[in-house]
């Protein structure tokens, strides 16, 4: 077996131009994409090319596989559930987008982590599986049922809110980075990616996992899974421990030369990196005007991320419109800028090749339970047909958390949560995980969960458990959460935004009301209210709540808790003819949600086709002002699934939306 190390030590070489690395060496250690640079007139040669042809890629000329990919790629074709645990780099999703395009299952769902990596892979396979008559789409209008030939890509929040139209089997399930089945249950995230892998399991002909690459894998024995590793890398890594890194990067970044990330472990530490040593230094950048001054109006222009971008420096963090972090990662990737300063909004986001990682603050990537975060991060140092090497710098003064870090994969062990039969009884799923088990029972239509003891509840006791739990699944809530509100409403008094505390906790109230107040009409308005306020606070942070406020915590974590208490208050009074609530409190939280919708949405309570429509372009960080004239044709000409890109075609083709076409430059 060929040992990765001495396989780096190879593409090390290769790549300073060492006369010593031979034809011969490149093909004893698997690195065929690299023939090209040794090929000669030999018959060895020769013989070679013909390899390389004959495994070309069918859906990508370009690229041909090497035999460890191809050992993987066959496992994929034999087997019906698969894990495939390998580094970022040996090309996971290009081996299932083969398999798509040699196979072509009909119904196929993709799942991903991020609404933004959910985005690169939805422009991608329109691009590369159109042609083949499949629907790509991560959204539907009106609900029906998915039995076409078909590709859904999103996060496991948008797969969960259309499963029920899943009638038919589905061909081929696919969940990327699925290390995070092995998350402790937090909150919903976690909840509804453990909920929908359990539902799919047995009305899924074949399942693949991918995630990085660790030793063992435990807590899906049952299931039979064959697992795929491999420490395949066709790129090498350099770790360097840097005395006084600030002044090196401050130095690197203005080397025009080379492509560098530079990592932070919170949109402030990387604001306050920002304003303490780049704000004055001024790089090339190709960028409109138009584009810069849109998302000036649209928000503010004291933000620093569109300064920073107006000086040659791409910022990427959490808070922040998709259309503009997209913006940022293109201009990035095709090197029109240099330098990218982002946070773990990165590591799972998006597809980010670069030659040089800056490891500024590492708070949240080192320790036992942050390694696959880590080794996710360095992975994206060095890319195959553009950096032969990565580089990985870190300060000093932590080299020693950097080299218990750096452990090799055989120390990395996963666990996932449906080996604790607590966190499946927390997440609402010990029935339905006994009924994957067994393999030989077709329960694609039986219902997905009973009642068990531990929804009891004194103060919700009438209530049937199986409606109890059948309001969870609805909502992405767990147990624990229906406890914590259940617990909360026998205390007196009881407001919504007491509720809001208990669920969703660490929530800005100031920003909040800010936010919802219709007195501040602008983006500017609400933040020289929030100023004031926030007297300790730099301007741009303050810009970053409110967009996180406005784009994130209330349409992805208020309302659906708005919903929530609606549904819960509405149920109890079912079965026990009064209410759980107050009129005080429902009318407070369905006033919340009107004042969101009226300013933001441009209606107080808009239909569900409308509002998955404008949630879409809401999603992607158009202002609904922008949409209002044109919202009628989109909705008309939209197809029932659809995509970001359906909506762009709509725009691009008719000239009247000229002023939209600068969101998708």
């Amino acid at each position: 077996m060929i040992n990765q190390k001495d396989r780096e030590e190879v593409i090390k070489l290769l790549d300073n131009s060492d006369e010593s690395v031979t034809l011969e060496d490149l093909f004893m250690f698997d690195l065929s994409p690299y023939y090209n640079e040794k090929k000669d007139e030999s018959f060895f040669s020769k013989q070679l090319e013909f390899i390389q042809e004959k495994n070309e890629l069918s859906h990508n000329k370009k690229i041909s596989f090497t035999f460890e990919q191809i050992r993987i790629y066959n496992g994929i074709v034999e087997n019906n559930r698969t894990i495939i645990s390998a580094p970022t780099s040996f090309g996971k999703t290009m081996l299932v987008k083969e398999y798509i395009f040699n196979h072509q299952p009909n119904i196929i769902v993709f799942i991903v982590p991020t609404n933004s990596l959910a985005d690169e892979l939805l422009e991608d396979f329109t691009t590369l599986f159109s042609d083949l008559e499949y629907t790509i789409f991560d959204s539907i209008k009106k609900a029906e049922t998915v039995n076409d030939k078909s590709i859904f890509i999103g996060t496991q929040e948008k797969y969960y809110k259309i499963l029920e139209y899943y009638i038919d089997k589905i061909d081929l399930f696919v969940i990327d980075e699925a290390y995070k089945l092995s998350d402790q249950i937090k909150g919903s995230r976690e909840v509804i990616l453990n909920r929908v892998f359990i539902d799919t399991i047995n009305i899924s002909k074949q399942i693949i996992l991918l995630m990085p690459l660790v030793n063992s894998i435990n807590g899906l024995e049952q299931l039979k899974f064959n697992i795929l590793k491999s420490d395949y890398a066709p790129v090498a890594k350099y770790f360097n421990s840097i005395e006084h890194l600030d002044q090196r990067i401050k130095e690197d970044i203005q080397n025009v030369e080379k492509n560098n990330l530079i990592y932070f472990s919170s949109p402030k530490k990387l604001e306050d990196f920002y304003i303490k040593n780049l704000k004055e230094i001024e790089l090339p950048i190709e960028i409109t005007d138009i584009w810069v001054k849109r998302v000036e109006d649209d928000f503010h222009p004291d933000w620093l991320p569109i300064q920073a971008l107006k000086i040659g420096i791409g910022v990427h963090y959490g808070p922040m419109p998709k259309f503009i972090q997209k913006k940022v990662i293109d201009l990035f990737n095709n090197s029109l800028i240099k330098n990218l300063l982002s946070t773990s909004s990165i590591i799972e986001g998006v597809n980010t090749p670069t030659e040089s990682i800056y490891i500024v603050s590492s708070k949240d990537i080192l320790g036992n339970k942050n390694l696959v975060k880590y080794k996710n991060l360095i992975g994206r140092a060095g890319r195959l047909g553009q950096h032969k090497v990565g580089y990985i710098y870190y300060d000093t003064k932590h080299k020693e958390q950097f080299e218990k870090a750096n452990i090799p994969y055989e120390q990395i062990d996963i666990v996932f949560v449906l080996e604790n039969s607590a966190e499946i009884i927390e997440i609402n799923r010990e029935d339905s995980f006994d009924k994957a088990l067994d393999l030989s029972k077709d329960s694609s239509n039986e219902n997905p969960s009973t009642p068990k003891p531990y929804l009891e509840h004194s103060n919700y006791e009438n209530v049937p458990q199986i409606e109890v739990s059948k309001l969870l699944n609805k909502h992405g809530f767990t147990v624990n959460q229906l406890k914590i509100f259940l617990d909360y409403v026998q205390t007196k008094p009881k407001y919504f935004l007491g509720i809001i505390g208990k669920i969703e906790h660490g929530i800005d109230t100031d920003c909040f009301n800010i936010v919802l107040n219709s007195r501040f009409a602008t983006f500017t308005a609400m933040v020289d209210e929030l100023a004031p306020k926030k007297r300790n606070i730099d301007i741009s942070q303050i810009i970053s709540s409110l967009i996180e406020m406005i784009y994130n915590i209330i349409p992805f974590k208020i309302i659906p808790l708005i919903n929530f208490t609606i549904d819960i208050n509405d149920l109890y009074n079912e079965y026990n003819g009064i209410n759980l609530l107050s009129d005080d409190v429902i009318k407070e939280a369905n006033k919340k949600k009107a004042q969101f919708y009226s300013k933001f949405i441009g209606i107080d309570n808009p239909k569900n086709e409308s509002l998955i429509i404008i949630n879409k372009l809401f999603e992607y960080g158009i202002p609904y002002q922008r949409v209002k004239p044109y919202l009628e044709i989109i909705t008309e000409k939209l197809p029932n699934k659809f995509s970001i890109y359906d909506i762009k075609k709509i725009i691009f083709a008719d000239q009247s939306m000229n002023d939209l076409r600068v969101y998708f430059e």
